[in-house]
């Protein structure tokens, strides 16, 4: 163990043709400004580089191939660990002696070697070869990997507000070991002495050590439900009554919706129907005063005929004025076929006959527009109709349909929650059955006794006590009592356990406990990396959720909470502020703050170029 301590000096992306840098100070630093500009990516970068396995594949990642980042350790070392975005092993960079040769960090942990990323780390903050308790059933270890200290020191924003532990990931499979990681951080002991139980007889021994990590871990689920297997049963009776009840009235309200759905349909096609209808009316009115134009020119010209034709008739006979011949003595059927008289009668038949089909087409016309002064009227009777069906289904059906379909998938979802809960009973009683005929076989003689884990009573009791003074410090809302309830490996904050306020309210007391675990190791000495990031600690002043949460929003804390990190973290520690929204401007003097104005033409964009 020692009191060495890190903090990030420098994160660098570096591609073909651009770099994208950002670099940090002792004591307080604050990214913020709008979203989607890379602050959260930021934290899964930090991440990254320490270790994680993967990195999320954003867009504008894609122009970059490799990672810096720097480090700079309390005892004046500093260091450069570069690594491919695609991930893999690190490049490690001695900054002091810049012309010495690179080192090849490997990316897995190996307990007791320097050779890794994670050895290398936990050898500067002396916490090299320590091993952790991984099963208290079993009395087994594990070595200590710093991935086991990143979610303490890293926590990202969707863990902030999570409703768990901040101590613990809600894996059962981990929570011995990832509670024994604390510890070892608040007490600087680790569990190397732990002598894995010694096992006589035959080999299902380790089946009976397996069904008790399953029935621990199934009591817990069990005493986070509350209640009894017959209160469940009793209720889940109740549901699949309210459920039929439910249904029925669903059936009732659908088949009231189909049917008005239905007339709705028919109106629509009757309406349909009528607007074509006078369409084709209209179309054919266009097309009769085409044909009565024709019939008026037709007219016209056989008038004409008429009237040339009457005047030849009735001019008289008389010699030619030019050889003089009498009218009998002259041949115009020689030179003219024409019969004037006869023409004349045929132009007065052809009018009447025009006439008989123009009267013929005016009846027609006048017929059309009775039709169609009835289908207007008729077309306002179905686009009435259409309206009134149409509101009652938006404003009355469809609203009473959603609502009765919404109160079923509830008591749908309620009912696979008690299902599952009563099936845990029934898992409970099929593993403690064959756990009892393990143990009549007699073929498990073992040394019972398990091994205590989690924290010690006096340290959770000390450590509460940080925590408390933090929250009154961040003038947080209520008394600021806390303890340490072992069941849940969770605090209570005033009688009321954090899990259960709102996510603004977890957010901000995940971030107190991050807060005050940094601080107690270094007052007293302990071993801990010396930074911490906190990506939307203060969310409930961006997004609240329920009363609490608004409550605080019209509080200070936001600025006490500022100003307890500056007057508390300067050089020797470092904190790490991811924030939508900005500091006071009263305090951004005492704290390093990086904006992303999400603007190409006003300050920094953001992490990386767009």
């Amino acid at each position: 163990m020692n009191d060495n301590y890190m903090q990030l000096r420098k994160i660098l992306f570096r591609g073909p043709s651009r770099e994208a840098s950002l670099s940090f100070a002792p004591g307080v630093n604050v990214i913020c400004g709008a979203s989607d500009t890379g602050k959260s990516f930021l934290a899964e970068s930090i991440d990254f580089m320490l270790g994680g396995s993967e990195l999320r594949g954003i867009t504008e990642l894609a122009k970059y191939a490799e990672i810096e980042l720097d480090l700079s350790i309390n005892n004046g070392e500093n260091w450069r660990f570069r690594r491919s975005t695609s991930g893999g092993n690190f490049k490690l960079i001695n900054l002091a002696k810049p012309d010495s040769d690179e080192e090849v960090l490997k990316q897995n942990h190996t307990h007791g070697k320097t050779d890794n990323l994670s050895g290398f780390l936990l050898e500067k903050i002396g916490l090299l070869g320590t091993k952790i308790l991984k099963s208290s059933v079993k009395s087994t270890t594990q070595s200590l990997s710093f991935r086991n200290l990143a979610r303490l020191i890293l926590v990202q924003e969707d863990e902030i507000q999570q409703k768990g532990s901040p101590f613990w990931s809600g894996q059962f499979t981990t929570k011995t070991a990832e509670l024994a990681t604390v510890k070892l951080l608040l007490t600087g002991i680790d569990d190397s002495s732990v002598i894995s139980t010694i096992e006589v007889g035959k080999n299902n021994t380790e089946q009976v050590a397996l069904i008790d990590e399953l029935l621990t871990d199934i009591k817990i689920e069990i005493e986070d439900i509350g209640g009894n297997r017959d209160e469940l049963e009793s209720q889940l009776e109740r549901l699949e009554s309210s459920i039929k009840s439910h249904r029925d009235s669903l059936n009732v309200v659908q088949q009231r919706l189909d049917s008005f759905l239905a007339q709705r349909r028919r109106a629509l096609n009757e309406r349909t129907d009528t607007l074509d209808r006078l369409s084709e009316i209209s179309d054919m009115f266009s097309r009769f005063n085409l044909l009565q134009e024709h019939y008026v020119v037709d007219i016209h010209r056989l008038e004409a005929i008429q009237e040339s034709g009457s005047m030849f008739t009735h001019v008289d006979s008389v010699p030619c004025p030019l050889c003089g011949a009498t009218p009998n003595a002259q041949h115009l059927e020689a030179s003219c076929e024409g019969d004037v008289s006869a023409i004349v009668t045929a132009a007065v038949a052809e009018i009447a006959k025009i006439e008989k089909l123009k009267d013929e087409l005016n009846n027609t016309i006048a017929d059309l527009k009775t039709e169609e002064f009835g289908l207007e009227e008729l077309l306002a009777e179905k686009e009435a109709t259409y309206q009134s069906l149409d509101k009652t289904i938006q404003q009355t059906i469809g609203p009473e349909v959603n609502d009765v379909q919404i109160s079923f998938s509830e008591l749908i979802e309620t009912r696979s929650k008690i299902q599952k809960s009563i099936d845990l009973f029934t898992r409970k009683d099929k593993l403690e059955s064959r756990k009892r005929a393990l143990e009549d076989e007699g073929d498990t003689r073992e040394e019972k006794g398990d091994v205590i884990s989690g924290l010690p009573e006096s340290i959770a009791h000390s450590l509460s006590k940080k925590i408390s003074s933090i929250l009154k410090a961040w003038n947080f809302p209520g008394d600021g009592h806390v303890y340490f309830d072992k069941q849940s490996s969770d605090f209570v904050i005033d009688g009321k356990p954090r899990g259960s306020r709102g996510k603004g309210l977890r957010a901000i007391t995940h971030a107190a406990v991050s807060v005050a675990l940094l601080e107690f190791c270094q007052e007293k000495g302990l071993s801990h990396p010396g930074f911490i990031t906190l990506d939307s600690p203060l969310l409930a002043y961006f997004k609240p959720e329920g009363e609490d949460d608004l409550a605080l929003k019209g509080t200070d804390l936001k600025d006490r909470f500022y100003e307890y990190l500056a007057k508390h973290h300067g050089r020797d520690s470092q904190v790490v502020i991811i924030e939508n929204q900005h500091p006071p401007e009263s305090m951004k003097n005492r704290l390093t703050v990086t904006v992303f104005t999400s603007n190409p033409n006003e300050g920094r964009f953001g992490l990386l170029e767009k």
